[in-house]
């Protein structure tokens, strides 16, 4: 009887093993979320949102053999259902997100601050604004594509594994956005 119990003392609780899996992958799941949104509380919302559907899942979670590219194809595919669901809403959330000086906290303009007066940090400062600019002015499927694959590092079959296209379209979609960036950073 004593076996019995130590048996189930010594397997870990579905809390822990959620813990496990998941605590790798939380800050780059930050980071994806963040990009998509342009905004730290919608950030902060979306993955907490990801993170509660999938504390159901655990012994799903387990049985994935790369749990990265699925939980970020998750977080992806919980954005852009939300963002349906907004777009189809009655209610302007956008007006809504606006903060008392009117500013769209989406902008792109506050992007980043720096109490440092060195000419360095401003410069690389400008520089972040004026890409972060860029990158908004991409449609969705390009700033994905360009997110995952040149600021988080994946591969271009990671990337087309995440959001569930072809490798082939990846590469395209890659190489339009970056042919875009390239233009709009000259022109700035």
């Amino acid at each position: 009887m004593s076996a019995i119990i130590r048996l189930f003392k010594s397997k870990p609780s579905a809390k822990d093993r959620f813990q496990a899996l998941l605590r790798p992958h939380i800050e780059l799941m930050y980071r994806m979320a963040y990009r998509l949104t342009q905004s730290q509380s919608e950030a902060e919302d979306l993955v907490q949102d990801v993170l509660t559907r999938l504390a159901k899942r655990v012994d799903e979670m387990e049985q994935v053999e790369s749990l990265r590219p699925w939980v970020l194809r998750i977080l992806q595919n919980r954005f852009v259902d939300l963002y349906r669901r907004e777009q189809n809403s009655p209610v302007d959330y956008q007006s809504a997100q606006e903060d008392d000086s009117g500013e769209d906290d989406r902008s792109g303009a506050n992007v980043l601050t720096t109490a440092s007066d060195s000419t360095n940090d401003i410069k690389r400062l400008e520089l972040q604004q004026v890409l972060q600019v860029a990158l908004n002015k991409l449609d969705d499927v390009h700033r994905d594509v360009v997110m995952l694959h040149d600021m988080e590092g994946y591969t271009a079959l990671e990337v087309a594994d995440i959001l569930g296209i072809n490798v082939g379209t990846v590469k395209s979609r890659l190489h339009r956005a970056r042919d875009k960036l390239k233009k709009w950073l000259e022109d700035s």
